[in-house]
């Protein structure tokens, strides 16, 4: 029987001399609890936990690897990837042109803030890849504080959604944390991981560990569930069905009984797919596609309004009245690129086009490399950048960061198939 075996290098140790990487990402590991205990994806006002958070990100990225994010290096021993060079004209040319004309429109200082911060997240692999490239075996200890970031914001979820004064996480301001890339991400990798596991044989320990992470699971599964994200929970259909069919042609026998046990779990659990999908299927007939063309078709009549307005947008801290919100005043659209097309105009679209795509490469490298891991990092990848306003959250930046972050760290590892 063949079974996907993954042996690390035997000289990935942990260095008895703690030196500014290992400080960096320790800083970055606590910027991801504190985001995942106190903080909010897009918080209306910024408060104790964000301004911590900000500050160990800061440290996480260090001034020196923040200057070289902007710099081009023409050194013939540095390999620069295209991915990279898009991505540092794209953040140049976001703090210049949209920056100013938020300034010159008057836009309101705090609508401008809440645009560049999670402008900056977009190119957190820009900042921090320095530190995973030059520490492989964090890596994982990266993908572990983010699991906790998706797991807490499930159960930060269901907290507030079944206990209306609990005195930490209950407030006025709507969190949509069940939306965030952090919570989708967890749910698959942790069905995805237990598939894994079983695959390499049905022994006692593999077992207690596939129903284990299988039971992990049902946390955001749950907070998707019970608040009705359609692309979310299609995604963890389509991902199980992805996985199961690529165990089945590397090893049928295996397989079949990997899907009996899950089908056992299934049955133990009492999930009931007729009462899960009776409410999406209500929600569809009544709401749609949630108003996403009206809303890509208000964009584009401000957009065509001036040639000026059409190259370079309405400026960061621009706001208009979205038809997917009931008319209200927003700055944000339900769409990356059309976010991107109104706040930085067609010349921002291009460069961020060519950022995308260009860790859109990379991602099919890692799904290529490692299916189960690069599967359940492109569903909220694809997700967010086309149905969800998720992309303006620390979570996303942390996703992307993990495509070459992944590369980096399956380089130094060895695949078997045994």
């Amino acid at each position: 029987m063949e079974a996907l075996h993954i042996d690390h290098v035997s000289r990935y140790r942990f260095p008895v001399q703690i030196d500014s990487y290992d400080y960096r990402t320790i800083c970055l590991f606590t910027a991801c609890i504190v985001y995942a205990i106190f903080g909010s994806p897009t918080p209306d006002q910024i408060g104790t936990a964000e301004v911590f958070i900000f500050v160990l990100l800061a440290l996480a990225i260090g001034i020196g690897r923040a200057r070289d994010a902007f710099l081009y290096h023409t050194s013939h021993s540095v390999r620069v990837r295209f991915w990279k060079s898009a991505g540092q004209v794209m953040l140049i040319y976001g703090l210049s042109f949209p920056l100013c004309l938020g300034v010159a429109y008057g836009n309101e200082s705090r609508v401008v803030l809440r645009d560049v911060v999670p402008f900056f997240f977009l190119f957190l692999p820009l900042f921090l890849l320095p530190v995973l490239r030059a520490r492989p075996y964090y890596f994982r200890s990266i993908v572990c504080a983010i699991m906790v970031i998706g797991m807490m914001f499930s159960l930060r979820s269901l907290v507030m959604r079944f206990i209306a004064d609990c005195p930490i996480w209950c407030g006025d301001e709507l969190l949509y944390l069940e939306n965030m890339p952090t919570v989708l991400f967890t749910c698959l990798l942790l069905i995805g991981g237990a598939m894994h596991i079983i695959m390499q044989g049905v022994i006692a320990r593999n077992v207690i560990i596939f129903y284990g992470m299988l039971a992990l699971s049902l946390l955001p599964l749950a907070a998707m569930a019970l608040t009705l994200q359609r692309a979310s929970l299609g995604a963890v259909a389509l991902y199980t069905l992805m996985i199961c069919g690529y165990f089945f042609v590397r090893a049928p026998a295996r397989a079949i009984a990997m899907m009996l046990m899950g089908g056992i779990a299934i049955l133990l659990v009492g999930l009931s797919f007729s009462a899960l999908f009776d409410p999406l299927w209500v929600k569809t007939q009544k709401v749609g596609l949630n108003m996403r063309p009206q809303e890509f078709a208000a964009v584009w009549d401000i957009m065509r309004a001036d040639p000026m307005t059409f190259l370079f947008g309405i400026g960061w801290g621009g706001q208009f009245n979205s038809p997917a919100v009931g008319g209200l005043r927003v700055n944000f659209t339900h769409n990356f690129f059309s976010t991107i097309l109104l706040k930085t105009g067609m010349l921002g679209v291009i460069f961020c086009i060519a950022y995308i795509l260009g860790l859109l490469e990379r991602l099919v490298r890692v799904i290529l490399r490692h299916p189960v891991f690069g599967l359940a990092l492109s569903a909220p990848i694809l997700i967010d950048l086309s149905l969800y306003a998720s992309f303006k959250s620390l979570d996303f930046g942390l996703v992307l960061l993990l495509i070459s972050g992944s590369l980096v760290y399956f380089r130094q590892s060895t695949f078997n198939l045994d």
